[in-house]
């Protein structure tokens, strides 16, 4: 072998033991820092007082719905809300052209098909059929914006999990009719240590553990000093596994815009 080769080749292997056992020694193990102690009480503040204020709220939405193992299909929305009173979307799809339109009230579900040409004027039966577990507009209005769902509590307690603070309550839940008398509603949060904000929020109702939502906030944005979510995913568990991806495109608060729900003469009404 030539002389300066041969010496070029242990150069090499000097240079390659040298990097990689420097890289070994400087490798550290990944240690995490224990979370200081805190009440249920002190946390379920720190929540609430990150709760977005505000009077109107219109986002552009990026959304994806799979059901079951269909394949995912992906839509454009426009959201509008008026807190704590009117939740509007208009659902766009690929070709550019609304298909569907939904205002949700307090007590009402309003759904406008534009693809089959029909409507439906009902209650929250409509959207737990879509949504295949039971909700409400203050579910629905809380989810969308990373709050928790507030009902009088029954139990609840504090821990530490995953590396986050951990909220467990049970509350009295409300049936979305008057015959339907209450439910109890569990709710699991967990909550950033550093932002005190939701990251991941699990809902159940007792008597029905195999059904559940699960929701993820993987990102926020702040939008006139108010925290709301950039991307949400939630997962329903249920008969068929339901997933939505969300993700906010354009936000905006407290510019009023219309909540428009107009039914051509044409369409027929459908009963859910």
């Amino acid at each position: 072998m030539n002389k300066n080769l041969r010496n070029l080749l242990l150069l090499g292997l000097l240079l390659g033991n040298f990097f990689f056992f420097s890289a070994c020694k400087s490798t550290k193990p990944l240690i995490h820092k224990s979370l200081p102690a805190m009440s249920f009480e002190q946390l379920y503040k720190k929540i609430e007082q990150n709760r977005p204020a505000f009077s109107y709220l219109s986002a552009k939405l990026g959304v994806s719905y799979q059901k079951g193992d269909k394949e995912p299909v992906q839509f454009r929305a426009q959201m509008r809300l008026k807190n704590d009173s009117i939740i509007w979307m208009s659902i766009v799809p690929a070709m550019g052209i609304e298909a569907a339109r939904i205002i949700l009230t307090k007590d009402s579900a309003k759904l406008l098909n534009r693809i089959k040409k029909y409507y439906v004027l009902g209650d929250y039966h409509l959207i737990d059929s879509l949504m295949h577990t039971a909700v409400n507009f203050d579910m629905m209005q809380s989810l969308l914006l990373g709050n928790s769902i507030s009902y009088p509590l029954v139990d609840s307690s504090s821990g530490i999990d995953k590396q986050c603070y951990l909220l467990s309550m049970k509350m009295k839940m409300p049936g979305n009719d008057s015959l339907s008398g209450y439910h109890f509603l569990k709710q699991k949060i967990w909550i950033d240590p550093e932002t005190k904000g939701i990251k991941e929020l699990y809902l159940s109702e007792e008597g029905m553990e195999n059904k559940g939502m699960h929701i993820f906030y993987d990102a926020y944005q702040n939008i006139d000093g108010q925290n709301i979510p950039l991307k949400i995913q939630i997962v329903v568990h249920a008969k068929q596994k339901i997933s939505i991806n969300i993700n906010y495109k354009k936000t905006d608060m407290n510019i009023p815009r219309g909540f428009p729900f107009i039914v051509p003469g044409k369409y027929k009404k459908k009963d859910f």
